[in-house]
């Protein structure tokens, strides 16, 4: 008797079948996973502001703690009573500096303000030169309509900035108060910094403490290097147009100043923003000696940059351009201004540990006080084949443990003969 396959029996798929099984369920293991990344990422953003709070205190307390260092090693004084003085004694300098700074950007906006008619006639006409001369054939550069286009604009902001002033002292109040936050943050930081490093470091494992001094030495190198970079180039920039402005007569230099020092802190685009306003100020405001002070402007900073830039980068990062390009992107999508201010040193943290445990290298100013290379570069990077994590001696016992460059550790045990005195006794 012949009939079908029994009933309940298993039936295989073919190839084909299992092949497109296997590629369903890489989908939808894809689809959930990045439905579930979505949903962690919605409940992490609500602790964004708190995060963002929290690293800006690590920040202030990290800028401030060479100069506490430094009065307490002066002074001999308690470490207390050195951070409370040094943080009031900041406070005043930098609220002073604000208000003298905020009085005269006032009284210059207020002269341009009073002087509007006759400065709004003397740029047209200037940029209609500008324009008979740049003409070729029927080709001319529309510049007088895009001043006015301009103005409008500007015009029509203002208009909505008063609409919106509620809002806007609301959000000022709440800027105030995070500030007043992170001032008291920082500054329990740094009074009980010792304290906290010191449990953080008793709190990681044996096998990762190098790995953790590493990530110390690193974040120190990266974050330091950075802002000191980018307050040199700014600073540089403040005395460069301060120079040029007043050895050619520029009006409302403190203005145009400002503006370029704040624009020259913002990483790889900020030097040739911080052209813009100056140079500005120069054609349409100079006079006879706005052309000159402009060239001069471009070709002073543009060499500076060039030659000052990279050295003080290079110490800093070591990072390609690519990268530094890929933090300002990657930090600026992930955290907005302060993603982008600060997403280049997060990276260069992060290409330490890339290079460390995919190549066994690491810069040289990553390695060690003791153990950097005195003839070669901050930048240059170190082979690491090798690392030892412990040497315990023990009586007539020598033990030393040391660490593979596959993560792997090793223990090494050496005994040395016990003297002829002990084995009688």
């Amino acid at each position: 008797m012949t009939g079908g396959p029994t009933s309940g029996a298993p039936v295989g798929l073919g190839p084909s079948e299992r092949r497109w099984l296997l590629i369903f369920l890489a989908f939808g293991s894809a689809y959930i996973g990045l439905l579930l990344a979505e949903r962690l990422l919605n409940i992490l953003g609500g602790f964004a502001s708190i995060a963002l709070i929290v690293f800006l205190a690590w920040l202030l307390a990290f800028v401030m703690s060479p100069l506490v260092a430094w009065i307490e090693d002066r002074l001999r004084a308690p470490r207390g009573p050195v951070v409370v003085v040094t943080y009031l004694l900041v406070l005043v300098v930098f609220g002073f500096l604000l208000f003298y700074t905020g009085a005269a950007l006032t009284q210059q906006v207020g002269e341009m303000a009073e002087r509007f008619p006759e400065t709004e006639a003397a740029i047209l006409a200037t940029l209609a030169e500008w324009e008979r001369n740049l003409q070729i054939g029927r080709l001319q550069l529309p510049l007088t309509d895009l001043f006015r286009a301009a103005l409008d604009g500007l015009e029509g902001l203002g208009n909505e900035l008063l609409g919106q002033a509620e809002a806007i002292a609301a959000v000022t109040i709440a800027t105030v108060g995070s500030l007043v936050l992170i001032i008291v943050l920082s500054l329990y930081m740094l009074m009980d910094s010792r304290r906290i490093l010191a449990r953080l470091r008793a709190a990681v494992p044996r096998g990762l403490r190098d790995e953790a001094a590493l990530f110390e030495r690193s974040t120190v190198r990266a974050f330091g290097g950075f802002l000191r970079a980018q307050l040199v180039l700014a600073a540089v920039q403040g005395v460069l147009v301060a120079v040029v402005g007043t050895a050619f007569g520029i009006p409302y230099l403190f203005l145009w100043g400002t503006i370029s020092v704040l624009l020259m802190l913002i990483p790889f685009f900020g030097p040739p923003l911080a052209l813009l306003p100056p140079v500005a100020g120069a054609l349409l405001f100079g006079g006879g000696g706005g052309i000159p002070a402009a060239v001069i402007l471009v070709a002073v900073q543009t060499v500076l940059v060039n030659w000052l830039q990279p050295r003080l980068m290079r110490g800093a990062l070591g990072l390609h351009p690519i990268l530094v390009l890929v933090g300002l992107l990657v930090g600026a999508q992930v955290a907005g201004v302060w993603g982008a201010l600060f997403g280049i040193p997060v990276i260069a943290v992060l290409w330490v540990f890339v290079t460390y445990l995919g190549f066994g290298a690491v810069p040289n100013a990553a390695l060690p006080a003791a153990e950097r290379l005195p003839d070669v570069d901050e930048h240059v990077m170190v082979s690491v084949a090798r690392e030892q994590v412990g040497d315990e001696t023990h009586p007539h016992i020598h033990v030393t443990r040391t660490r593979r460059p596959d993560g792997t550790e090793q223990v090494e045990l050496r005994t040395e003969p016990r003297p002829a005195s002990d084995l009688e006794g």
